[in-house]
């Protein structure tokens, strides 16, 4: 009786997988516009010069990475702090209700853009252009 010869196994053929899992503090920001809400916040509520300030305002963190916006003022290139019980806006349903707090970034002075993050991903929900979407101290 013959046996089946082994194929060789070809060491460069397969990728290792990584051996720690990724620091996402370590990367910069990816904003994304999939999860917006379409109301008075929408992206298409804004006029040309806050869409401006928010191309430019994503442009600036591109290369910074969460560590330092983390460090950054809240009023700069940093993120705030927006407890969910101040948001007057109907909350999408996907979000669930262990999720007690949302971040704010500035687009356009110190107008916020208002969404929640993932790893990397910055998920922008909602643009207070107004001032209106929560109490602003």
């Amino acid at each position: 009786m013959k046996h089946i010869k082994k194929p060789a196994f070809n060491k460069g053929a397969h990728i290792a997988p990584p051996l720690e899992p990724p620091n996402f503090d370590s990367k910069p920001p990816v904003f994304s516009l999939e999860k917006i809400v379409n109301s008075k916040y929408c992206l298409s509520q804004l006029n040309q010069e806050d869409k401006a300030s928010f191309a430019d305002a994503i442009f600036r963190r591109k290369n910074l990475p969460w560590i330092e916006i983390k460090k950054a003022d809240r009023h700069g290139l940093g993120t705030e702090k927006i407890a969910r019980g101040s948001i007057k806006a109907e909350i999408p349903k996907f979000i669930t209700d262990d999720v007690d707090h949302f971040l704010a970034f500035r687009f356009h002075g110190k107008k916020p853009m208002v969404g929640y993050r993932n790893r990397d991903i910055f998920y922008v929900l909602w643009f207070d252009h107004d001032f209106t979407l929560y109490d602003h101290e």
